[in-house]
């Protein structure tokens, strides 16, 4: 087995590892209590359930179990083939990929397990303004992809040569 696809699997298991390890514990230590304060006027864990794609839309979208776990899927080939063209000694974009693939499927795993995602951090300004909770599974998502736009970024164009 290469290197890459050692960090890729190293990176994706520990993702996963966290998130459903994460979720699991709001499961027991949140659900039904009151908020777990962090940061006053800023940060809490509050555990939530979220049927629906990010900010609950589609949650009441017919089948919205399966269409968001083949949506789920769609995401990890379209990430995939995006990874592919990004030059194999990139190490960020390993890493990035990882985190997809880490984050996505924490998500589905959730979606197949219960027909929802567990999220449970929750950010706000002075409980004014309040951020839509999330998960770990989230952050890894959204710091890969991030990660992925920055990679492709630095690429050379096509034909080009450094």
């Amino acid at each position: 087995m290469n290197r890459r696809r050692i960090v890729i699997g190293i990176v994706a298991a520990l993702t996963l590892a966290l998130d459903l390890g994460s979720k699991l514990w709001a499961q027991s230590a949140l659900r039904g209590a009151d908020p777990l304060v962090l940061l006053p006027r800023y940060l809490q864990l509050e555990y939530h359930e979220n049927a629906g794609m990010a900010f609950g839309l589609g949650r009441n979208l017919p089948g919205a179990r399966a269409v968001l776990v083949g949506v789920g899927v769609l995401v990890l080939f379209l990430v995939w083939r995006i990874v592919r063209q990004v030059e194999r000694r990139q190490g960020v974009a390993n890493v990035a990929f990882a985190l997809v693939v880490g984050g996505a499927v924490g998500n589905i795993v959730d979606r197949l397990r219960q027909g929802r995602v567990v999220d449970f951090v929750v950010m706000h300004w002075q409980h004014r303004y309040v951020w839509p909770a999330y998960n770990v599974a989230d952050v890894a998502l959204c710091v890969g992809v991030g990660l992925l736009l920055l990679t492709m970024g630095s690429q050379p164009a096509a034909g080009r040569r450094r």
